[in-house]
């Protein structure tokens, strides 16, 4: 390999010469041994200072090992130096660059809490009769639905009838007395006026028309009572819904306010569904509702949804309707109490 300046009418300059004035255009040859050849030409951004050697080298050694040293690292220079003006860099973006945006707005999440619960009946009634008597007959049907004053069971109604008779006749004679004690006040309070009659003999009718009349009532009283018990021996449904089992059949002896009952009544739709929560989530409950945390619906009723023993999903939601006062000693529990429509009959207490 040969390195030689060009002066600036193109001659070549020995290697090893001392050069002054370097033009601004200068040329690197390289000649290898396998015939490659590349040129370069630069040029410099200014003038080159004051004169001085810019090359001042030995010349190379004629050994083929250092030869073969030299011609690699000059055209490894000269590679990458035309490498690197071979191409442009490339253009910056114009315009801002495009990014991915993603806006947050907050939404209202349910809170769901699943509690094991039993259903019980809206309305019960424990039917016992209200007068004693024999059972005459049974009206109903036993585990069928009646309405509210439908009859139940029929009494042997004959000693009511009697004492409402008695009473009635009480009355008329109550009545009696009334006019007649009324006909004395008046007749008495003239004669006073003109001291027919003493002043006590007054004030006795006047007495007497006031007892009369206290003596009426009573006896009205008697009719109406009378009247009620007579009622009774008619045992009738005080609420709609499904009877049970009769406990009585005819000819048996009933008496007032006994202690087991005819039958009952409950009503079935809607229904109530009793659901234990622990006291310490209820209290979590109420401190997120407090912090803001958790807000209640406007209407302030908590929607429930069933889940059936058999793992289906009640087709009616029903609502919360209360919460317990007190937390169960033996549990930590407090009760919440859910109403929940029943117009199938699907649901039963228990």
């Amino acid at each position: 390999m040969e390195l030689k300046h060009r002066s600036p009418c193109g001659h070549a300059i020995p290697l090893g010469a001392k050069v002054f004035n370097v033009p601004p255009t200068f040329c690197v040859r390289m000649f290898h041994n396998q015939g490659l050849r590349a040129s370069m030409t630069l040029l410099p951004p200014a003038p080159l200072p004051a004169p001085t050697p810019f090359l001042h080298s030995s010349p190379l050694p004629t050994s083929c090992p250092q030869r073969r040293l030299a011609s690699a690292a000059l055209l490894g220079l000269v590679l990458l130096v035309g490498a690197c003006s071979d191409k442009a860099p490339p253009a910056p973006p114009k315009g801002p660059a495009e990014v991915g945006v993603v806006t947050l707005k907050p939404e209202r999440q349910a809170v769901t809490t699943e509690l094991p619960g039993r259903t019980s009946a809206y309305l019960i009634a424990e039917i016992r009769p209200q007068v004693g008597g024999i059972v005459q007959q049974r009206l109903f049907t036993e585990g069928a639905q009646v309405k509210a004053g439908q009859p139940l069971y029929q009494l042997d109604a004959a000693g009511y009838e009697v004492a409402l008779a008695s009473a009635q006749a009480s009355l008329a004679k109550a009545q009696a007395s009334v006019g007649t004690a009324e006909v004395n006040a008046r007749r008495n309070a003239e004669l006073v006026k003109i001291d027919a009659v003493s002043r006590q003999v007054y004030d006795d009718s006047q007495a007497a028309l006031v007892q009369a009349r206290s003596d009426l009532a009573v006896a009205s009283a008697a009719v109406d009572n009378a009247r009620i018990n007579l009622g009774y021996t008619r045992i009738k449904a005080p609420i709609a819904g499904r009877t049970s089992t009769s406990t009585v059949t005819p000819g048996a002896l009933v008496t007032a306010n006994q202690a087991t009952v005819l039958t009952t009544i409950s009503q079935l739709d809607p229904l109530y569904v009793d659901v234990t929560q622990s006291s310490t989530e209820v209290l979590r409950l109420k401190s997120d509702v407090a912090g803001g945390r958790i807000q209640k619906n406007g209407r302030g009723e908590a929607p429930i949804t069933l889940l059936l023993e058999d793992g289906t999903r009640y087709p009616h939601p029903g609502k919360l309707q209360f919460a317990g006062v007190s937390v169960n000693p033996g549990t930590g529990a407090v009760t919440l109490r859910a109403v929940v429509p029943n117009p199938d009959g699907l649901l039963m207490p228990g």
